[in-house]
């Protein structure tokens, strides 16, 4: 619905509204009648959305719970397509252009000599980070094997640029004297046509063409990238199997998508909850530590260097606190 279409004296709520409930996994058409109806009573009782619904962020909250569904989850997350994954990459490629912008302004001013051998690094890494964002993808995807190909093709490519860039020395150098306003616009590039691409994709839709022998396939790969133990997953599988086998439908007509039953069955395991935490929680803790302590033993940003520090410090402990808060275990 049309901003306008509200009460001047609602648009600071409902805006509110409409940002708590921004990037949740609700469909368009439900969001869109919800809001239908919310308009309507508004209209109906003469009073300011505030004063029937309360808190917009709070109503926002009830309705994504009610609302949401694992289609929709599934459709949008990394793995649902091009476009998710495209958005994703574009993000970290910006971010990573930023850092080492603002990384050469500190240590070189407004100019600064383009060496090869850290150019060679700067890619090796960039390399690993988009690989990264690729394999989380397609591992989402259920495709495990995949994400182990381009893992380690990534990992290759890295040792590569590493040992060239450690071959060829300091002394090379590309360009001199170039202004880093300039080589930053040209490291911001890539993510940025990244992120256009991905805005110009048509919203991708859950595929609905499979064979039975590609559907056992790829929920097998779900169960497995969501981390439930395999004797529960040769059950279910086996379950589906039998299934299909003495009827006469299809596993995509009995069941649906591959992937949502498989994150719904997921969701409904104990084990594979528990899994999920600690890897999240681990990694999610662990990844800022490990950035801190290279940014403290490199010392390379000068002034900035504690505060860094200190930042992702924080961002562990706050990662830890809030995943503590979110354990499987936990009673509700």
């Amino acid at each position: 619905m049309h901003a306008d279409v509200w009460p001047e004296r609602d648009q600071a709520w409902v805006a509110r509204y409409r940002r708590s409930v921004a990037g949740k996994p609700v469909p368009g058409g439900s969001l869109e009648q919800r809001e239908h109806e919310l308009l309507g009573a508004v209209r109906a009782a003469g009073v300011p959305a505030v004063e029937l619904f309360g808190d917009a962020a709070a109503l926002a909250a009830e309705d994504v719970a009610e609302l949401a569904t694992v289609d929709e989850d599934v459709r949008t997350s990394p793995g649902g397509g091009l476009r998710p994954a495209l958005q994703e990459v574009g993000g970290t490629l910006m971010g990573m252009g930023a850092v080492l912008v603002l990384s050469l302004w500190i240590r070189n001013g407004w100019s600064v000599d383009v060496r090869v051998a850290p150019a060679l690094v700067a890619v090796s890494v960039a390399s690993v980070f988009v690989a990264w964002v690729v394999g989380r993808a397609l591992f989402s995807a259920g495709r495990p094997g995949a994400t182990a190909g381009v893992l380690l093709a990534a990992a290759a490519v890295a040792l590569a640029g590493n040992a060239s860039a450690a071959s060829l020395g300091p002394g090379p150098v590309a360009a001199r004297d170039v202004p880093v306003p300039l080589l930053g616009l040209g490291l911001l590039a890539p993510g940025v046509l990244a992120l256009v691409a991905a805005s110009r994709l048509p919203q991708q839709t859950l595929r609905e063409s499979w064979d039975d022998a590609a559907w056992l396939h790829r929920f097998q790969g779900g169960l497995r990238t969501r981390l439930v133990p395999s004797s529960t997953t040769r059950g279910h599988v086996d379950e589906v199997h039998q299934a299909i086998g003495t009827g006469t439908a299809s596993a995509f007509e009995e069941f649906g998508h591959p992937l949502v039953l498989a994150r719904q069955l997921a969701d409904a395991d104990r084990t594979a909850r528990a899994r999920r935490w600690w890897v999240s929680t681990v990694a999610g803790t662990l990844t800022p530590l490990t950035l801190a302590a290279l940014v403290h033993t490199n010392d390379s940003w000068g002034a900035l260097t504690t505060p860094l520090v200190v930042l992702f410090a924080l961002g562990a402990v706050i990662t830890l606190v809030v995943r503590w808060d979110d354990r499987p275990w936990r009673e509700r």
